[in-house]
């Protein structure tokens, strides 16, 4: 795909499926910007793919922090010129009963999960606009078409992330830039598999879930980032204010039984 020395910004992109989206841009020969909170996954990222060949970029960055997103954007554009995709990855899951979840919880995912969208949008849109040229790809949720209890924070910022994609779609269209969503279901990420640690027949578990799934597998953050790479490019060029479920065919189970 025609993808190759596009500048491309993934946020949260020093572990699981941000980091996965980042290696499938560098393996197509983009310069990937890794916008990382945690130094050390950042520059380990960034040491990885600089050592393979490709071409990389940490800088630091809070996502819920403006003046953050501010210095990030103006030091890419000082130093590549450009921003051709924003993958807007970074983000956090607090799994609560809404009677034990605090208005700070709330505050958290919100500011992590939806504002840093918005936020990073209009920042990196504002250089787009300029070029009449860009891609913007929210990495969104299943939780937005069928959740599960005590996810309530969860599936409403996830789904806040669908509306603004959509709207914001209808009002970039006409200045060259396209903006969609990707819905990951169960991905096998280190999350993922610290989740399962907590059942004491993890391997069970994995089985159970697996078979919930029409591919009877979970994901893989290289799937996504594959699908980020197709958006990106113009093969994509009619695609824009799309939800891409991407989960196995998990959502689209009515009830698992045995007498199925």
């Amino acid at each position: 795909m025609d993808i190759r020395d596009q500048v491309v910004i993934v946020t949260g992109s020093g572990q699981g499926i941000g980091r996965g989206i980042a290696w499938e841009y560098a393996k197509r020969e983009a310069i990937v910007i890794i916008a990382e909170l945690q130094e050390q996954l950042g520059m380990a990222l960034e040491h990885e793919l600089l050592s393979a060949g490709y071409r990389a970029k940490f800088i630091q960055t809070d996502v819920t922090n403006v003046t953050q997103i501010e210095l990030l954007v103006a030091q890419v554009i000082e130093e590549f010129g450009k921003i051709d995709t924003l993958v807007n990855n970074a983000g956090i899951t607090i799994f609560k009963s809404i009677f034990d979840c605090t208005i700070e919880d709330w505050d958290k995912m919100m500011n992590t999960d939806l504002r840093s969208v918005f936020l990073l949008s209009k920042a990196v849109g504002k250089e787009m606009v300029k070029r009449k040229k860009g891609a913007i790809i929210n990495i969104a949720s299943n939780h937005v078409l069928a959740t599960l209890p005590n996810t309530e924070m969860y599936a409403a910022a996830k789904s806040g992330v669908i509306g603004f994609t959509k709207s914001l779609a209808l009002s970039l269209g006409d200045k060259g830039i396209r903006v969609n969503a990707i819905s990951p279901g169960f991905m096998d990420t280190h999350h993922h598999r610290t989740w399962l640690t907590q059942f004491e027949q993890p391997d069970v578990v994995q089985a159970h879930i697996n078979g919930l799934h029409a591919t009877r597998r979970i994901g893989n953050p290289e799937e996504v980032g594959n699908m980020c790479v197709y958006l990106s490019s113009s093969m994509a060029k009619q695609m824009t204010g799309a939800n891409i479920v991407l989960d196995g065919g998990l959502s689209t189970r009515l009830y698992t039984s045995q007498y199925e």
